[in-house]
C-alpha cells in the first residue's frame, strides 16, 4: 500500500505534467518511486513520461522493471513492446506483445501494435493478420482500419485499401492522415479530381498539414493545370522551406508552363535541399532542355543515373536528350535501359502502375505494339481495379482504335462507376452524332469539370458549333482557337478574330493563334492586319505552310510580290503554290 505522503508527490507530479513541466514531473515521480521502488505502477508512469518525452530506451527500462514486478498485467507488456519497436528493435517488439495477449486476448491496440512491428520487418501477410484480429477484438479501433488499408496500398492493392481507409476515417472523422491516404488511394488510380476533394477534407482538419497541401497540387500537375498547382507548392513551401519535394514540383510546373527560366532557380533549389533524389535530377534535366542547354541536360541526367543507375524518368530523359541531337542509336539505347528497369520493377512488384510505365516507356520509345501488351500485363495483374483498362482505352484512343477502346472503358467503368477519368474517355469514345444526342445527361454529370466541358464542346465543333461555344473555355489556349472555328462556321468572321487575338494574348508564342488571325483578318478584307499576323507567324515558324500560304495571299490580295513565299511552298507542300 502507497503510504499518502506518496500518493501526494505523484499528485504533485501529475499536476505539474498537465502544466508542461516534465522536468519536475519526472523529479516527483523519482522521489515517489525512491520511496516505493517496488510499485509497479510508478514505473509504468516513469515509462510512459519517458516515451511521451522520445526517450524510449530509458522507458524500456521502467516498463522491463514494471513487467518484471507485475507479470500477469497485460497493458505493462504491450508498452514495453512499444518501446522495443521505437527502438528498432521488432522481434523483441513482437515478443512483448504476444505476452500481452496472452493475458489479454482482445487487446486490440496490442493486436495492432504487433502488426506494425511485423509490418516493419516486411511480414506483410501477418501484419494483415494481426491487423484482422485488432479489428474483430474492437470493431470501433479506427488505428487498425487505417494500417491495415495502409499495407494494402503498399502492396499495390488499391481497391482493397479504399475500403478500410474509408472506414478508418468513419470511425475517426478527425484523422487528417487517414483522409490524407484516403485521397492517396483515389491519386495512385488515376482519379486526380476525386483526390483533391478528399486531400481538402484533411486540410479542413489542420490548413498548415504540409503533406496534403503538396498532394493537392501534385493532382493539379497530373490534370496538367499548372497555373492552379503552383500556388499549392509555394504553400508547402510557406510552411516548410525544407520541404524539397515542393521546390522541385514548383520548379517543374513552370518549365510545363514555358516558363523553364523561373522553374530552373527552384529545381536547383531541391537539389541542394536534398542531393540524393534522382527525380530532381530528371527535373532538372527536363528544364534545361526547355532552355535547349542539351550539354548541362545531359550532365545532370548522368548525375541523377549514378544516383541510381535504373532510374526510369532519367534514362527516358536521356533518351530524349539524344533524340532531339539527331543521336537516334543513343536515343534507342536509353530507352532501352528505360525498359530494362522498369520490366525489373513491374515483375518484381507485380503492381499494375509499373506495367503500365513500361507500356508508356515501349510507346514513346516507337515500340507500340508492345505497350499495348504492357497495359494488359496490367490488366491481369489488378482486374479489380479500373486504372489499367483506363490507361489500355487512353492509349488505343490515341491510335484510332476507338471502338476497341470503347469496350476496356465499360469494363473499367463496371468497376469505378463514378471515376471521372473513364467517363471523360467514354466521351472521347463517342462519335459527335450520340455526343450531341446525348448532350443533356453527358454535360449534366460533372457540371464543374472544365476538362469534360471543353472535351463536349472540342466533339461538338463541326457536329453542332452554335452549342459547342456554351463548352469550350475562354481561357484555355486550345478552346480558343477551336472557338474560332465555330463563329468561322457561322459567319461570324468579326468573333472570330477577336478570340484568336486573345488566343494570342493567352500564348503568344504559339503559332496557331497567329495563323487564326491571319485568316480573319484575310477573309474580312483586313490585308494589312492579316500580313502582321502570318509576319508574325513565320516569325514562330519559318517553315510552317499555312503561315507562307497565308502570307503570299494576302501579298498577292496586296498587289505585293509574292514569289519568295511562292518558292518556299514549292519546297514544302508544292499544292499550296499560287
Amino acid at each position: 500500500m502507497i503510504d499518502l505522503d506518496v500518493v501526494d508527490i505523484i499528485k504533485s507530479g501529475e499536476s505539474v505534467l498537465e502544466k508542461g513541466n516534465f522536468k519536475k514531473a519526472r523529479s516527483k515521480f523519482l522521489e515517489a518511486l525512491s520511496l516505493v521502488p517496488e510499485d509497479p505502477q510508478l514505473h509504468n508512469r516513469l515509462g510512459m513520461l519517458e516515451m511521451s518525452q522520445g526517450n524510449p530506451e530509458k522507458a524500456k527500462t521502467y516498463y522491463s522493471k514494471a513487467c518484471e514486478l507485475a507479470p500477469d498485467v497485460s497493458r505493462y507488456h504491450m508498452r514495453l513492446g512499444d518501446s522495443f519497436q521505437r527502438l528498432g528493435k521488432f522481434e523483441d517488439a513482437i515478443h512483448s506483445y504476444a505476452r500481452s495477449l496472452e493475458l489479454e486476448p482482445k487487446n486490440a491496440p496490442a493486436w495492432n501494435n504487433r502488426g506494425f512491428a511485423n509490418f516493419n520487418i516486411n511480414r506483410w501477410n501477418e501484419a494483415l493478420r494481426c491487423y484482422d484480429e485488432s479489428m474483430k477484438s474492437d470493431s470501433s479501433y479506427a488505428v487498425a482500419w487505417y494500417n491495415y488499408g495502409y499495407t494494402l496500398q503498399l502492396s499495390g492493392r488499391l481497391n482493397d485499401s479504399k475500403d478500410y481507409y474509408q472506414k478508418a476515417v468513419e470511425l475517426d472523422p478527425e484523422d487528417k492522415i487517414a483522409w490524407n491516404n484516403l485521397a492517396n488511394v483515389h491519386y495512385n488510380q488515376g482519379q486526380y479530381e476525386r483526390s483533391i476533394e478528399i486531400y481538402k477534407k484533411s486540410l479542413d482538419l489542420d490548413s498548415g498539414y504540409v503533406i496534403a497541401v503538396n498532394n493537392i497540387g501534385n493532382a493539379l500537375d497530373h490534370l496538367h493545370r499548372y497555373d492552379e498547382s503552383i500556388p499549392y507548392h509555394e504553400k508547402a513551401i510557406e510552411l516548410d522551406s525544407t520541404f524539397h519535394y515542393a521546390w522541385m514540383a514548383k520548379g517543374r510546373a513552370l518549365t510545363k508552363l514555358n516558363r523553364p527560366e523561373e522553374g530552373l532557380e527552384y529545381i536547383e533549389t531541391s537539389i541542394e535541399l536534398d542531393g540524393d533524389d534522382p527525380d530532381y535530377h530528371e527535373a532538372l534535366g527536363r528544364c534545361f532542355m526547355e532552355l535547349n542547354l542539351f550539354d548541362k541536360a545531359r550532365h545532370i541526367l548522368n548525375e541523377g543515373l549514378s544516383i541510381d543507375g535504373q532510374h526510369v524518368p532519367c534514362w527516358m530523359a536521356l533518351g530524349d536528350v539524344s533524340l532531339h541531337l539527331n543521336n537516334n542509336l543513343r536515343a534507342l539505347q536509353c530507352y532501352d535501359e528505360a525498359v530494362r528497369a522498369q520490366d525489373i520493377l513491374s515483375r518484381n512488384r507485380m503492381r499494375d502502375l509499373d506495367w503500365i510505365e513500361k507500356g508508356r516507356i515501349l510507346e514513346q520509345a516507337g515500340i507500340v505494339y508492345e505497350g499495348l501488351r504492357q497495359y494488359s500485363n496490367a490488366i491481369s495483374v489488378a482486374l479489380e481495379t479500373s486504372r489499367p483498362y483506363f490507361r489500355l482505352a487512353d492509349m488505343l484512343i490515341r491510335y484510332g482504335k476507338s471502338i476497341e477502346a470503347e469496350e476496356f472503358v465499360k469494363k473499367g467503368l463496371l468497376i469505378d462507376p463514378d471515376s471521372i477519368t473513364g467517363f471523360k474517355l467514354l466521351i472521347e469514345t463517342m462519335h459527335p452524332k450520340d455526343v450531341a444526342k446525348n448532350l443533356e445527361s453527358l454535360s449534366s454529370k460533372y457540371p464543374d469539370s472544365r476538362i469534360i466541358s471543353s472535351l463536349i464542346g472540342r466533339k461538338l465543333v463541326d457536329e453542332d458549333p452554335s452549342r459547342a461555344l456554351n463548352f469550350l473555355s475562354k481561357d484555355d489556349f486550345s478552346d480558343l482557337i477551336l472557338k474560332v472555328q465555330c463563329m468561322k462556321s457561322l459567319d461570324r468572321k468579326k468573333d472570330a478574330l477577336d478570340f484568336a487575338r486573345l488566343a494570342i494574348h493567352i500564348h503568344p508564342n504559339k503559332i496557331e493563334g497567329w495563323v487564326s488571325a491571319g485568316w480573319c483578318s484575310y477573309e474580312l478584307g483586313k490585308y494589312v492586319e492579316a500580313d502582321e499576323y502570318f509576319g508574325s507567324a513565320l516569325g514562330c515558324d519559318i517553315t510552317s505552310p499555312d503561315a507562307l500560304h497565308g502570307k503570299a495571299l494576302v501579298m498577292k490580295a496586296m498587289n505585293k510580290d509574292f514569289s519568295y513565299y511562292n518558292k518556299a511552298l514549292e519546297s514544302i507542300d508544292s499544292d499550296l503554290v499560287i
